[in-house]
């Protein structure tokens, strides 16, 4: 029984913390940081571009790139980046307080984004950005 007890409150503990990434793909292999990099460079009209991350809900992708010439910057995409251009880009810091704003700039400019990945990248900017 204690063993039991334990397991649910291991359970119910992980279950409160769980991060609003979760369920999000953040696969990222390195044949797509290869196809990819030099279509976004061409796209954000820089020589290169390394991909770094990835948050991928169904179609939709938010990709986290260096440009090597300004900050880092996430760029959102409906699709494959080889399919087709982003729809927006953000960068810049974002302090831990301002995740409800981040996740309102999402909503107000990339249309029909799902939900669960504008709450992803809202807490992971604000919250988990090393990770």
């Amino acid at each position: 029984m204690r063993k039991w007890l334990l397991l649910h409150a291991s359970l119910i503990a992980g279950a409160a913390t769980a991060s609003p990434c979760a369920g999000i793909d953040r696969t990222l292999t390195d044949a797509q940081k290869h196809a990819w990099a030099p279509v976004i460079a061409a796209q954000l009209h820089v020589a290169n571009v390394d991909v770094l991350q990835v948050f991928r809900d169904g179609d939709w992708r938010v990709i986290y790139v260096d440009t090597h010439v300004s900050d880092n910057g996430f760029l959102f995409y409906r699709n494959d980046p080889l399919h087709g251009t982003y729809v927006t880009t953000w960068a810049g810091a974002a302090m831990k307080d301002e995740e409800a704003s981040i996740g309102q700039w999402v909503q107000k400019n990339v249309p029909d984004i799902p939900a669960r990945l504008t709450k992803c990248f809202a807490w992971h900017v604000t919250q988990d950005r090393d990770s």
